[in-house]
C-alpha cells in the first residue's frame, strides 16, 4: 500500500502525566505525512524538538479528557481520524487499507485491522493473543438496529480505535463529549454505539494494532463506577433516563436512516445486550463455571510466571495470526520491535 494515503488521516493521541511514551510515539511518526494531533492534559506542558514537525498539532489544556476530545474537532481537517494511545503502535501499511477500504465503500462509517498485545523486558519484545473476537469481523447490516444488536451481544472494541470518517467523528463528537456520566469509559461504548448509527463497519485481516500490555491504561483523573454498577444503581436513575435522552438525539442527528428510528426504549434495550450476556440468562451453571475456571487460571498464576504460560515473541504471535490468514507487514512490525528494544525506562 502507499504510504500517500496517510495524508487524508489525522491520529489524535490523547495523553497524561506520560510524556516519555509521547515522544516515542512522535518519533515512531516521524516519517511519515500522516497528522498528529496531541492533546496533552498533564500537569506539565510537554515541550521538545519532535514538537517542531510540521503535521504534528499539539494542543496542552489541563482541563478534562472531555473538553480535549470535544475540541479535537477544531483542527482537523483530514477525511479520516483515528484514536490513539500515547504506549501503542499502529501499523502504516494498515492504516492505507483501511482508508483504501473506506474510501471504495462510502456506506461504511469505519474500519479497522486485527490486534497484538505485547510487552517487552530489555531486548526481549513478547506478544499475546489481543481481541479474538475481531477475527472477520463486518457488521453491514442495513439496519443500525441490527449492527448495533450483532455488536453488542458479542461485544469487543473495535471501533474506538478504528478509522472513522471525520464527518461522522465531528457529529459523535458533539454529543458523546458534551456530558460525562458516572460509568466507567462511558465515551467509549457511547462511541462504539454511535459509530454503527453511521453506518457498517468491517476488521480487516491485517495487523494494524499494537496494544501494551505492559502498563495499565491511565485514567485521566476520572473516577468512576462499573458500568453495571451503575446500570442498577436507583440513586442514578434520573442520570440514566438523561442518557438515553441524549443518546436517541444524537441518533437523529447521526443516522443515514431516517426512517428507521432508534427510540429510547429501543436503546436501553440494546445497552442491556452488553451489560446481561444472554448465556448466563439461559444458563446460570456456565456462569458458576466461569468464576471456578478464573479462580483456577489465578492459582496457576500464583505458582507460575504469567509470561511463561501466555506469551510467545511478538514475531511468533505475528506468525499465528499470519497462518489464520492475516496480512503483516514484517518490515513495519520489526521496525516497532527495534524502537521497544531500545527504549529504555519504558
Amino acid at each position: 500500500m502507499s504510504k500517500s494515503l496517510l495524508d487524508k488521516l489525522t491520529l489524535i493521541i490523547f495523553t497524561y502525566n506520560r510524556h516519555k511514551y509521547l515522544k516515542r510515539t512522535i518519533n515512531y511518526w516521524s516519517n511519515y505525512n500522516l497528522k498528529l494531533l496531541i492533546l496533552d492534559g498533564s500537569s506539565i506542558k510537554f515541550e521538545d524538538p519532535c514538537l517542531e514537525n510540521k503535521n504534528i498539532k499539539y494542543i496542552y489544556d489541563t482541563r478534562g479528557l472531555y473538553e480535549r476530545l470535544s475540541r479535537s474537532v477544531n483542527y482537523i481537517d483530514t477525511e479520516f481520524i483515528i484514536l490513539g494511545s500515547d504506549d501503542e503502535f499502529y501499523i502504516p501499511s494498515a492504516l492505507s487499507s483501511c482508508i483504501e477500504f473506506l474510501s471504495k465503500n462510502s456506506e461504511y462509517s469505519c474500519c479497522g485491522g486485527r490486534a497484538i498485545g505485547f510487552l517487552s523486558k530489555g531486548k526481549k519484545v513478547y506478544g499475546t493473543e489481543q481481541y479474538p473476537k475481531l477475527k472477520d469481523l463486518c457488521l453491514e447490516d442495513n439496519s443500525a438496529y441490527d449492527r448495533i444488536f450483532k455488536h453488542f451481544s458479542i461485544y469487543v472494541p473495535s471501533h474506538f480505535y478504528s478509522i472513522i470518517r471525520y464527518n461522522s467523528w465531528k457529529k459523535i463528537c458533539a454529543h458523546v463529549f458534551e456530558k460525562r456520566y458516572n460509568f466507567y469509559a462511558s465515551f467509549e461504548l457511547q462511541v462504539e454505539f454511535l459509530t454503527m448509527v453511521a453506518g457498517k463497519s468491517k476488521i480487516i485481516p491485517e495487523l494494524m494494532w499494537l496494544r501494551n500490555k505492559q502498563v495499565p491504561g491511565t485514567t485521566h483523573g476520572m473516577i468512576e463506577l462499573e458500568f453495571k454498577k451503575w446500570w442498577f444503581d436507583k440513586n442514578y436513575k434520573n442520570e440514566k433516563l438523561d442518557f438515553f435522552s441524549r443518546m436517541k438525539s444524537a441518533c437523529e442527528d447521526i443516522s443515514i436512516e431516517q426512517s428507521i428510528k432508534l427510540t429510547e426504549d429501543k436503546i436501553e434495550t440494546l445497552f442491556e445486550l452488553y451489560i446481561i450476556k444472554p448465556v448466563f440468562k439461559k444458563n446460570p451453571l456456565k456462569k458458576i463455571y466461569n468464576f471456578i475456571q478464573i479462580q483456577v487460571l489465578r492459582l496457576i498464576r500464583f505458582f507460575f510466571h504469567q509470561d511463561q504460560i501466555r506469551y510467545n515473541s511478538l514475531i511468533d504471535q505475528a506468525q499465528i495470526l499470519s497462518s489464520q490468514g492475516v496480512l503483516i507487514n514484517y518490515k513495519e512490525l520489526d521496525n516497532v520491535i527495534s524502537i521497544l528494544q531500545n527504549s529504555k525506562n519504558i
